[in-house]
């Protein structure tokens, strides 16, 4: 009969043990606080370690990987996922990239073009396109992309902008009838380049053939000039 009661007292002290379990491991449960996990996919290392301690959640790297679709030193993969609810205290595993490497893009803006090669010089940034516009900085590099200290991956390339001479236009005037004295004094007076090529003459007398390389009326880049032969005009013509 003794060996009956210590027998059940010790069931049923077993017994509220493993309900007073149950029930503090419930309440506990359902007390804990819980978090969502943030979206650190493709964010950089350190600022991703800084939203998910944010969270009250710790941060662990798992390993790096070669990626060439996303920045050196950017989260690849997390786990749990982004908008999870998890518990506080969790630790978020993740993957990283290890390529390929961001590089700062430097300050290009007011630097000659032929400056060019020597200022990205071991960089690893390539030129992928100039385009030349009007500007009165001829040669000089009046804009880029990216800009600068801006970031761009390895490999990739950046695009600048160069001034280029604005072409100045005029009209071609009519020389028709004009000495070679005057002919000259027309086209400095406009400002328009000019070269002469004298054809078999003999002193400046005598009346003259003109051959302009632009047509009378004809439009034409005053700075890029033109040309115009001269020879003497023979008695038949």
């Amino acid at each position: 009969m003794r060996l009956f009661k210590i027998t059940c007292s010790l069931f049923f002290a077993f017994l509220f043990f493993i309900i007073s379990a149950y029930f503090t491991m419930k309440i506990v449960l359902k007390t804990q606080e819980t978090v969502v996990c943030p979206d650190i996919v493709g964010k950089e290392l350190n600022e991703a370690k800084r939203l998910v301690e944010s969270k009250g959640l710790t941060f662990h790297v798992v390993r790096y990987e070669k990626r060439n679709d996303i920045p050196y030193n950017h989260i690849t993969v997390q786990k749990p996922a982004a908008n999870i609810t998890t518990k506080k205290g969790r630790t978020v595993l993740v993957i990283v990239s290890d390529g390929p490497e961001l590089l700062p893009v430097p300050q290009l803006v007011g630097q000659e073009i032929n400056r060019l090669d020597e200022i990205l010089n071991e960089k690893k940034i390539i030129v992928e396109k100039i385009i030349y516009v009007p500007d009165e900085n001829e040669g000089k590099i009046i804009a880029q992309t990216p800009k600068a200290n801006e970031t761009i991956q390895e490999g990739k390339g950046i695009t600048i902008f160069v001034g280029k001479r604005p072409k100045r236009y005029v009209v071609m005037p009519d020389l028709k009838d004009m000495n070679i004295s005057d002919i000259k004094e027309e086209l400095i007076r406009k400002k328009i380049a000019f070269k002469i090529n004298y054809l078999d003459l003999e002193g400046d007398q005598g009346k003259y053939n003109i051959i302009a390389s632009v047509p009378k009326g004809g439009i034409f880049d005053a700075d890029e000039g033109l040309e115009l032969k001269i020879s003497l005009r023979r008695e038949d013509e």
